[in-house]
Parts: structure tokens; sequence; C-alpha cells
């Protein structure tokens, strides 16, 4: 079996071929084509077969993460309680430090914070403002694609021989419309 890339080659080629007058030469290229269609369809099916296993390997990975997951979360819960019941006998039997051979605990002090209890009752002067923004791409990918068309309607007329290019708008550098990647449909 061909490579893809060199069936989709030679269908571009057969297809340039096809302006003959030769009746007999043009079935041929036509028969031609269709084995090549036959042989590119049973390709395509191996790739959507390789790619439906390779789906069920992300499942599984992704069940597996899931597991993996949970169990970090056991675990994470197991050292917070273990060093919760270090910390409460601790401090029950006033014990600032604990020196072993491998290792020296620590009962440190917790840190200050400030807890606000009403946000609206800070004085103006211990409040900070924050101004976020943000570029609205709804209203810009409009302008962007309304300033297009108009500039297509104007160069139409420019190529009808109409004196427009003065009409002409320039595209903003400060923005652009991008197609993004081609996708395909398995179902």
């Amino acid at each position: 079996m061909s490579q893809l890339y060199a069936m989709t080659k030679q269908m571009l080629e057969l297809s340039a071929m096809l302006d003959t007058d030769d009746e007999g030469l043009k079935q041929a290229i036509q028969d031609t084509m269709q084995g090549v269609e036959g042989e590119f369809g049973n390709k395509a099916d191996a790739i959507v077969m390789l790619r439906r296993n390779i789906e069920g390997d992300v499942l599984a990975i992704e069940s597996e993460l899931e597991r993996l997951t949970e169990l970090k979360r056991v675990k994470g819960n197991s050292i917070k309680s273990l060093t919760d019941y270090l910390k409460r006998n601790m401090e029950a039997a006033d014990l600032k430090s604990i020196k072993r051979p491998l290792f020296t605990i620590t009962l440190a002090s917790g840190k200050e914070s400030v807890v606000i209890d009403s946000d609206d009752a800070v004085p103006d002067e211990y409040v900070a403002v924050k101004v976020a923004s943000t570029p609205d791409k709804k209203a810009i990918g409009e302008f962007l694609k309304e300033l297009r068309e108009k500039n297509a309607e104007v160069q139409k007329r420019i190529d009808a021989g109409e004196d427009a290019e003065h009409e002409l708008q320039p595209e903003p550098e400060w923005a652009r419309l991008q197609r993004g990647d081609s996708s395909l449909r398995i179902k």
C-alpha cells in the first residue's frame, strides 16, 4: 500500500491529465483515479482505526489519571491529618520543639493576618482600587470583518475600472483576523 501523500500527489497528476480529447485515454485516467481513490479510502480506514485505538489509550490514561488524582488527594489528607494530630498534641503538652536524630520538629506561632469583617465599612484611604480592561474580541472581530467586506467591495469597483482607491481603508496594525487550523469530523 502506498503512502497517503504519494496517493494525493498521484491524484493531482491524474486530474491534471484529464484535459485530453482522447476518450480512451480519458477513460483510462478515470479508471486509474478510481483505483487510487479506493486505495486512498483503504488507507483512510487504517488511519481512522489507528486513531480509534489511540483514543482508547487516551481514555485509559484519563481513567488512570482520575484514579491517581484521587489517590493523591487521599494521601494528602493523610499527611494533613498526621500533621494536625502531632501539632494538637504538641500544643496540648506545651512542647515548642522536639529534637530527634533525623529531624527537629518545631511548633511555630501562627502568622498574624488581617480579617475584614465588613468591606463597606473600610475607610477609602485603606482601599486599593484595581481597574482591569480587556479587549472586546467580538466587537473587534465584527469591525475587522466589516472593514474586509467594505475593502472587497471597493476593490471590485477598482477592478471594474472605477477610480475608488481613495476609499480603501488600511487594516489596523493592532489586530487582525486569523483562521484556525482545519479539523476532521469522524462519525
